[in-house]
C-alpha cells in the first residue's frame, strides 16, 4: 500500500467514525524528509490518492500536488521537526474532546486507556489556525505525550504510524466523552500516577491473542 494510499484510508476512516464533520481536521504522515498531508478544504470522503500533497519539511514548499495543502501545514511541519520519533499525525475537530478544548479544561485520567497518551490530555494556548503561533504552542504543549488538545480547536494525535495516530485519536475522544459523563453524575475520579503506570506497563504486553 503506497503512502497516500495509506493516509486517504485513515482519513476515511475519520470522517466514517466521526471524528471529522466536512473538511474538518487534518491527516499526515512523515516519510524522511518529506511529508504528505491531506488538502484544504476537501471532504475526505471525496478524497483519493492525488489529491494527497507532498510537502518539503525543510522548506516548507509543496513538492508534488496540484491541490492546497492543509491550512495547518506549519503545525505538522513544526511538530516532524521538533519531535523526531513521530512519523504521523491526525488532527480532528471531535466533539467531547473539543469541548474540553473549548473549555480550557485538561481531559483527566478517567479510565486506563488514556495511559496510551499521557497523564491528561493538556490544553494549548490559543492561536489563531494555521498560524506558526499555534504550530508553536502545540510543540510546546504537546511535550513528551501522544496527544494535546488546541484550546478552541481540536485535537492532535501522534504515533510512530498512522495507525497509532489514528487509534491514539479515538481514544482522546473516548476518553473525554467518559469524563464529560462522569462530570453530569457530579463524581469525576481521576486514575492516579501509579494506577497509569500500571496501565502503560501492561500495554506493552497487550496483544489480541
Amino acid at each position: 500500500m503506497s503512502i497516500q494510499n495509506e493516509l486517504v484510508k485513515i482519513a476515511k476512516q475519520c470522517y466514517d467514525t466521526g471524528l471529522t464533520v466536512g473538511t474538518s481536521g487534518n491527516v499526515s504522515v512523515k516519510e524522511g524528509k518529506m511529508m504528505y498531508i491531506t488538502p484544504s478544504a476537501l471532504p475526505y470522503n471525496e478524497m483519493t490518492e492525488e489529491d494527497v500533497l507532498e510537502v518539503d519539511l525543510t522548506t516548507g514548499e509543496v513538492v508534488k500536488g496540484y491541490r492546497k495543502p492543509s491550512s495547518e501545514t506549519p503545525m505538522h511541519t513544526n511538530i516532524y521537526l521538533q519531535k523526531e520519533n513521530i512519523k504521523a499525525i491526525v488532527h480532528t475537530h471531535s466533539t467531547y474532546a473539543t469541548i474540553f478544548a473549548c473549555a480550557h479544561k485538561a481531559i483527566p485520567p478517567v479510565h486506563y486507556t488514556i495511559a496510551d497518551i499521557g497523564r491528561e490530555v493538556a490544553v494549548a494556548p490559543y492561536a489563531r489556525y494555521g498560524s506558526e503561533q499555534l504550530a508553536k504552542y502545540a510543540v510546546e504543549t504537546l511535550g513528551d505525550a501522544n496527544g494535546v488538545l488546541l484550546a478552541n480547536h481540536g485535537v492532535v494525535a501522534v504515533g510512530s504510524t498512522l495507525a497509532d495516530a489514528y487509534r491514539r485519536a479515538e481514544t482522546i475522544e473516548e476518553v473525554a466523552l467518559l469524563a464529560y459523563g462522569s462530570n453530569t453524575l457530579h463524581s469525576v475520579n481521576p486514575l492516579t500516577d501509579e494506577e497509569l503506570d500500571e496501565a502503560l506497563e501492561g500495554f506493552k504486553t497487550y496483544t489480541s491473542n
